[in-house]
């Protein structure tokens, strides 16, 4: 290696290093190891002498010396030059969730203190606090650092004079409504004291967006159309309320209205409106190429409903209701008989239903659970889900399952309520008790089941060694024992129509 490189060596001049191999190869190797002056050159020898071993060895040390700084220059730019851009990917591609946005900002003085304070002890916070159905946040906090400063309301209005502090945002998980706090200082004035126009005009563009992201397509959305109309000056140096109401959503599209008033001071106290809006948002074709979660396993808190129609548009379009007749009772009380006679005479009246029945509902959805009391409650709980989804779809949904606990039909029923939304059609929920004494449940016994329980080779058998806790107030008994699945129809049917959930008048299809 070393003779290559000083063969080498001799025929590259240290001054024409980068001349042409034609011209470089015919200068001898004294003049690559002197100087113009016959100095002693790069390996310190004097011109037309060989280089001694220690020469060699010295030359090697300043070349590696001379690589080495190089490679560490090298790396310690680019490392320089790369630092923002990967803060900023990583801020993109693992972004703080809604609660990590709450700590991510430290009020600096004495003024901000006292208006992040004065927010987190007013009672409208805790009023959206104590809301189950509402994430609270803080989303301007979710803006890379180094982006910021770029950013309108995150870093240009943000500061003392300005925003002194970041707005405090609630938003319902269905996207349905939306809460913003915020203090807007003397420095955002057009005129004097009085908050400029395109300052509220911005704040309403960005709320009324961030109330209706939710059910957007990739939770994002462009604003295609924003109508304002101011109503009051807005005095500087005050705290000031947005509150958003998503009205329409149909697949791309999102209609939002909304306004902005006054904090009020006082609990009790009128807000002022100091201006309304009504906006279109759009979610571009191109946000489906987003970046993936890169971490599939947080916690999916955040997932929220994405509605299409309102349930009243659906039920419309439709030409029906769509609710839950819930039949509960003990093994071979005649449940399935009575729901599956039920479904046909609804099919053929034109209204369209469909039968959840525990049997055939285990070997698929569920068929990984068992029959301990963990499992059942499960089970219900996934039926219940189900139900509300044929519900919600304008389908009337028959479940007949034994549901042995009052508490796990209480969730089946409280899923269907918390579905039902203010100013759109609720989901009603039916419970049909089928009422038969034990004895004849027993007599009964089409699959053997209580036979095998009693003989022990069942355990926890509902009626036998398990528990059946009779409904307290079900919406319809029936005795099979006493009626005929005729006449059981005939009382569903009619307590069907009388609360306006079915019209018997139609057409036999």
């Amino acid at each position: 290696m070393s003779s290559r490189l000083f063969s080498a060596a001799r025929r590259l001049p240290c001054a024409l290093l980068l001349a042409t191999p034609a011209r470089s190869a015919q200068l001898p190797y004294a003049q690559f190891i002197t100087t113009a002056a016959g100095k002693p050159g790069l390996l310190g020898c004097r011109p037309g002498t060989a280089p001694s071993r220690a020469e060699k060895i010295a030359f090697h040390r300043r070349a590696a010396s001379v690589a080495g700084r190089i490679f560490l220059f090298t790396t310690l730019g680019f490392i320089m030059a790369a630092a923002p851009a990967y803060e900023s990917a990583a801020a993109i591609l693992s972004p703080p969730s809604d609660a990590d946005t709450l700590d991510l900002f430290t009020p600096q003085g004495d003024d901000a203190k006292a208006k992040e304070a004065y927010i987190n002890s007013h009672p409208l916070a805790a009023a959206l606090r104590a809301e189950p159905d509402f994430i609270e946040s803080r989303p301007h906090m979710k803006i890379p650092p180094s982006w910021r400063r770029h950013n309108l309301t995150g870093g240009t209005l943000a500061g003392p004079g300005k925003m002194a502090i970041p707005p405090f945002s609630w938003t319902q998980r269905d996207g349905k409504s939306y809460v913003q706090i915020t203090h807007v200082g003397t420095d955002l004035c057009g005129h004097m004291g009085i908050i400029h126009g395109g300052f509220l005009a911005t704040m309403l563009d960005e709320g009324l967006a961030r109330c209706c992201f939710p059910v957007l397509p990739f939770n994002v959305g462009m604003t295609a159309k924003l109508e304002i109309n101011y109503k009051a000056p807005a005095m500087a140096d005050q705290y000031l309320v947005l509150r958003a109401t998503t009205v329409k959503v149909e697949g791309r599209k999102a209609w939002v209205e909304g306004h902005i008033e006054t904090l009020p001071a006082e609990q009790g106290q009128e807000p002022t409106v100091l201006a309304t809006a009504s906006a279109l948002y759009i979610s571009p074709k191109q946000a489906s190429v987003r970046v993936p979660n890169p971490r599939p396993n947080r916690d999916s808190s955040n997932i929220t409903w994405h509605p299409s129609l309102t349930r009243h548009e659906r039920n419309q379009l439709r030409g029906q209701r769509g609710f839950t007749v819930w039949f509960t009772g003990l093994s071979a009380s005649g449940k399935s008989t009575v729901a599956t006679a039920l479904e046909q005479h609804l099919l053929h009246i034109g209204v369209a239903a469909y039968r959840l029945d525990g049997d055939n509902v285990r070997f698929g959805l569920n068929k990984d659970l068992g029959f301990s009391e963990k499992d059942r409650n499960e089970n219900i709980r996934r039926i219940a889900e189900v139900a509300k989804l044929f519900a919600d779809a304008s389908t009337i949904a028959l479940t007949s399952f034994i549901s042995p606990y009052r508490a796990d039909r209480q969730i089946a029923r409280d899923l269907h309520a918390s579905a039902s939304q203010a100013n759109d059609d609720p989901l009603p929920f039916i419970e049909v008790f089928v009422d038969v004494p034990l004895e004849e449940a027993e007599k009964r016994d089409p699959k053997g089941l209580y036979k095998k329980a009693r003989a022990g080779e069942i355990k926890d058998f509902t009626g036998i060694s398990a528990p059946y806790e009779a409904p307290e107030a079900p919406e319809i008994t029936i005795r099979t024992d006493l009626l005929s699945v005729e006449e059981c129809v005939r009382k569903i049917v009619e307590y069907l129509a009388e609360k306006g959930l079915i019209n018997q008048t139609q057409e036999t299809r």
